[in-house]
């Protein structure tokens, strides 16, 4: 069967969308379901990268609350003949304070180190413990890391823009100065690239380190609307 010209145009236009000003235009639904998607998406993830660890916190102190009140509310009943609210706060205040002696004091430190082997070789047990004096470590690593400043530079290639944080003072290289420049890796800081790069091919930002951090470890949802850079750039 052949068509004509008009049946062609008719077919040509459902095929494709309508065009204004020679430009294409979405569906008005598509567009919105898009832009709404994605976002909703990203906001929910950030939600629970905030919840998390402000959930793992509130058990792991209600746990410690709860078990040392216990421990030590029978004793202040005997001694006072009553029960004291707040004994468990109390409580894990100066257990805290007592494990900070012994992790600042040799002997201690001996003994703790002692402890961490052992709990890292029981069975179970070390399932838990392991991942949890690993996430610690990073975290103490983090913030005594020697960060400068938080810059952009070109990485892995031209086009390809990539957070890093100057790590050091620049250093001569055959008669060249270079930056020593840490690329991290998302979303685990601890591991990444160091690299030397002329000290113009690194564009200076206004970031901190905390909120360069911030968007390492959320791979990006945790980011600012603007990275401005320095008014002297």
């Amino acid at each position: 069967m052949t068509l004509g010209k008009r049946d062609s145009a008719t077919i040509a236009e459902a095929q494709h969308p309508v065009r204004k000003g020679g430009r294409q235009l979405e569906t008005p639904k598509q567009s919105r379901f898009d832009r709404w998607l994605p976002r909703t998406r990203n906001v929910f993830l950030a939600g629970f990268l905030v919840a998390i660890p402000l959930a793992v916190t509130y058990l792991v102190f209600n746990w410690l609350f709860q078990t040392l009140d216990g421990i030590f509310q029978p004793l202040i009943v005997i001694i006072l003949g009553h029960p004291l609210p707040g004994v468990g706060l109390v409580a894990i205040i100066v257990v805290v304070y007592i494990l900070g002696l012994f992790a600042t004091n040799v002997g201690g430190r001996f003994m703790l180190r002692a402890l961490d082997a052992a709990m890292c070789r029981a069975p179970i047990i070390r399932w838990v413990y392991s991942p949890a004096t690993q996430v610690v470590k990073a975290v103490r690593s983090l913030k005594e890391a020697p960060f400068k400043r938080v810059v952009i530079v070109e990485f892995p290639r031209e086009g390809m823009l990539v957070l890093a944080f100057v790590t050091g003072k620049p250093v001569d290289f055959k008669g060249k100065q270079k930056v020593p420049v840490f690329i991290p890796h998302a979303p685990n800081p601890m591991t990444g690239f160091l690299l030397l790069l002329n000290p113009e091919d690194l564009a200076d930002t206004e970031l901190s380190i905390e909120e360069a951090m911030r968007m390492v470890i959320s791979g990006g949802l945790l980011s600012p609307d603007v990275i401005k850079q320095p008014a002297s750039s």
